[in-house]
């Protein structure tokens, strides 16, 4: 416990300093596939992160966005898939030049021009190591607006999971750090993951813990803030053995890099985090200390800045913070 307040601060402020630089703000929006339902990016200099499908032959998502002349123009997309689905990027917008032949079946404003980047399917996939996830970047295109106004995005092929990438601001609001580890869980079935290897970390790691928990003396007097701290502990432990379940995934089909270690470096810290919560909570399974109760508040916080736990093991560990010890 005296190691691990300094160290995890430690590897929290590193985490501060990669994060904004790195990450990608995570978006699920669902079916978009005509011009008037076309997603409307938020912030255009904001490095957003959009899974979708296209669910058939010859269908097309699109999104919008409002530039002023000159701003970035970055976009760039990816599939999770090793087959040959590539998807293009289409470009529309006022002054755009024209480049490439844009598909048949992609909607254009009126008046408006565009730039078509055939998708092509790359040998190797790119390892994104906030996530973890893997993915074969098929087309990008970088420039500036030629002209202020609306410019539309456009992902159509032949059916089949992308991912587009946009913006070179990388920042998160505080709901959008909070959520993402829900976010991860919708992107684990946007790949189409059973719930049981999505879940099954989480579940053996409960299974272990509480069936270790049931060979100790004493498991009939812990204290109510005990019994919530050693639950987050073990939701922290499921979530680190879920990380690694997902990076050895990625592997598969991405080659191992220096990315890996960002990864490595959250699993420390939340495996860190819970091994802790646990033991403190098994320690002080009677009497539960000012210390202990200090110590849940920065487990808590740490759950909430490394995503450990899902949300759920950084609320558990703020309320054995806070419940009487006798009462909950």
């Amino acid at each position: 416990m005296r190691l691990f307040v300094p160290l995890t601060f430690t590897f929290v402020l590193i985490l501060l300093l990669i994060m904004p630089t790195a990450a990608h703000v995570p978006i699920l929006p669902g079916d978009h596939n005509s011009l008037d339902t076309a997603v409307q990016l938020k912030d255009p200099s904001i490095t957003y992160a959009i899974y979708g499908t296209l669910h058939e032959a010859e269908e097309t998502d699109y999104y919008k966005v409002t530039l002023q002349k000159d701003a970035p123009l970055r976009f760039m997309i990816s599939t999770p898939v090793k087959e040959s689905f590539a998807p293009w990027l289409v470009i529309a917008g006022p002054g755009i030049s024209p480049q490439g032949a844009v598909p048949t079946t992609v909607e254009l404003p009126d008046g408006d021009t565009a730039i078509a980047i055939t998708g092509m399917h790359p040998l190797n996939a790119d390892y994104e190591p906030f996530t973890p996830i893997a993915g074969y970047q098929t087309a990008m295109y970088e420039g500036l607006a030629p002209a202020t106004g609306t410019y539309i995005i456009a992902a159509p092929n032949d059916g089949g999971p992308y991912t587009l990438a946009t913006g070179t601001l990388e920042a998160f609001t505080v709901p959008e750090w909070v959520i993402v580890p829900i976010n991860q869980l919708q992107i684990r079935l946007w790949q189409e993951q059973s719930p049981l290897l999505i879940f099954g970390p989480y579940l053996v790691v409960m299974v272990i813990g509480i069936f270790l928990f049931l060979k100790l003396p004493g498991r009939q007097r812990m204290s109510p803030p005990a019994w919530l701290g050693f639950i987050a502990g073990l939701i922290y432990i499921g979530t680190g053995a879920a990380t690694l379940l997902q990076t050895s995934i990625a592997l598969q089909i991405a080659p191992a890099g220096l990315a890996v270690l960002v990864t490595l470096v959250f699993v420390a810290i939340v495996l860190g985090a819970g091994v802790t919560a646990v033991s403190a909570s098994v320690r002080l399974y009677k009497q539960t200390h000012i210390r202990f109760r200090i110590l849940m508040v920065v487990i808590g916080i740490v759950g909430l800045i490394a995503w450990a736990g899902v949300i759920v093991g950084p609320v558990l560990a703020f309320m054995a913070a806070i419940v009487p010890a006798r009462y909950l």
